[in-house]
C-alpha cells in the first residue's frame, strides 16, 4: 500500500542560507575532536590547542569541506518524497484557490508546470502561467486548469512510483564526501562489529575510527534535520555505502 504523506504547501528554508552558518559554527565547537580524528595536529607536528583558543586559518580550511558535505546532505534531505508531493498536489486539486504562484514548494510548482494546459495543447506549453513572473504569453490560471494540472501530475507520479521506501539521498552524499575526507587522512574505512547484549539478546554494534568520526561530525546535521522534521541520516547506511565504494585491498 502506498505511503500516505502530509501536504506541504510552503517552501522550507534552504540549507545554504542561515543553517549553513550554524552548522559550521557547531563544527568549530567540536573542531579539536574532529581534527584529531583525522590526524590533523599529529601529521603537522602541532600541539593540541586550548579549547578556548580561536579557530586558525588552517583549521578553518580543514573544516570547510566537512561543512560542505553536511550542507549538501541537508539540502538533499529537503527533497520532497513522492507521498508528500502527491498529498500536496491533491490538496491543490481539491482547493484550487490555495494555489499561489511562487509560494508553493518548488517541487509542487514544477510538477504543476510540467502538466499544465489551458485547453488541448501539449502539456507544459504554457508553463509560464504557473510560475507567473516570466516574460511572454502569460494568463492567470483558471481554477479548472489548476485542478486538471494537479490531477495529471498525481497520475504521472503514481505511474512511475516504485514499491518500497526511497533511500535517503543524504546518506550516499555523506558516504562519498566524508568517506573521501577520511581516506585523505591516510586511514582506511572498514566495518567492524562489536558483540553486545541489548534487551536480553545478543546483537552487534558498528564500531571503528570512521564510525567514531561520523558520530562527531554528524551532530549539527542531525540537529538540523530533527528541527525541520526531516528524516535523519543513518550511520550504518553511510558506513555501508562508504565501504562498498572502497577499493578492494
Amino acid at each position: 500500500m502506498p505511503t500516505l504523506g502530509k501536504p506541504q504547501l510552503v517552501e522550507t528554508e534552504s540549507a545554504w542560507g542561515a543553517p549553513s552558518k550554524r552548522i559550521f559554527e557547531e563544527l568549530c565547537q567540536e573542531r579539536i575532536a574532529i581534527l584529531s580524528a583525522l590526524g590533523f595536529y599529529e601529521q603537522r607536528g602541532l600541539p593540541i590547542p586550548d579549547p578556548d583558543s580561536d579557530v586558525t586559518r588552517e583549521e578553518h580550511e580543514e573544516l570547510n569541506p566537512i561543512a560542505g558535505a553536511l550542507i549538501c546532505a541537508a539540502e538533499a534531505a529537503r527533497t520532497m518524497p513522492d507521498a508528500v508531493l502527491i498529498a500536496s498536489l491533491d490538496k491543490v486539486q481539491a482547493e484550487p484557490t490555495s494555489f499561489c504562484a511562487r509560494k508553493l514548494p518548488a517541487e509542487v510548482e514544477w510538477a504543476m508546470a510540467c502538466h499544465y494546459r489551458r485547453a488541448d495543447e501539449n502539456l507544459a506549453t504554457h508553463w509560464r502561467d504557473v510560475w507567473g513572473d516570466q516574460l511572454g504569453d502569460i494568463e492567470k490560471p483558471a481554477e479548472s486548469n489548476i485542478q486538471k494540472a494537479a490531477l495529471a501530475a498525481i497520475e504521472s507520479i503514481q505511474a512511475d512510483r516504485k514499491r518500497g521506501r526511497r533511500p535517503n539521498p543524504a546518506n550516499q552524499i555523506l558516504a562519498d564526501r566524508l568517506g573521501n575526507i577520511f581516506r585523505g587522512s591516510g586511514q582506511r574505512i572498514v566495518r567492524n562489529h562489536l558483540p553486545t547484549m541489548r534487551y536480553g539478546e545478543l546483537t552487534s554494534v558498528e564500531v571503528g575510527p570512521f564510525y567514531d568520526f561520523l558520530n562527531l561530525v554528524l551532530k549539527p546535521l542531525q540537529r538540523y534535520l530533527s528541527e525541520n522534521r526531516l528524516p535523519p541520516v543513518t550511520l550504518a547506511s553511510i558506513v555501508r555505502y562508504a565501504t562498498e565504494g572502497s577499493p578492494a585491498t
